[in-house]
């Protein structure tokens, strides 16, 4: 009986095969990377607040810490904002004429609340509180 297919025909289709998985995971690989990437997420877009705030100057360079500012966050679930009134503890002595603390001042004299954008929207689940032995 006469040969069907040429002898590199097994090597035509095992590299076939190889190339058709090899795009597939590469294509699942893309899509995932895709997915889940800064591009989609804004992981590493800050959104705009009408006071430019670093926690870094304020915790890192300043020496203040966390629960001066956010004082529930110890029996809280979440840390929460702190009022305008926390804010210029400081702000009433020191960068107390530069604009770019002007919404803290606006909103002390108005005693309107500053409307931060949201940063983190984490579920409730992430923040369970620690179990205390009872005193």
């Amino acid at each position: 009986m006469a040969q069907l297919f040429r002898p590199s025909s097994n090597t035509v289709a095992k590299v076939s095969i190889v190339a058709v998985v090899t795009l597939a995971a590469s294509t699942l690989g893309v899509a995932y990377m895709a997915d889940r990437g800064s591009w989609t997420t804004s992981v590493r877009d800050a959104p705009e607040q009408p006071v430019p705030f670093s926690h870094k100057h304020h915790v890192k360079d300043d020496g203040i810490d966390c629960r001066y500012c956010h004082g529930g966050v110890e029996t809280s679930r979440f840390a929460g904002l702190p009022p305008t009134e926390t804010c210029m503890t400081c702000h009433s002595q020191i960068w107390n004429n530069v604009a770019m603390t002007q919404p803290i001042r606006d909103s002390w004299t108005s005693g309107k609340s500053i409307e931060w954008t949201r940063v983190h929207d984490l579920p409730d689940f992430v923040f369970l509180q620690p179990q205390h032995p009872r005193e």
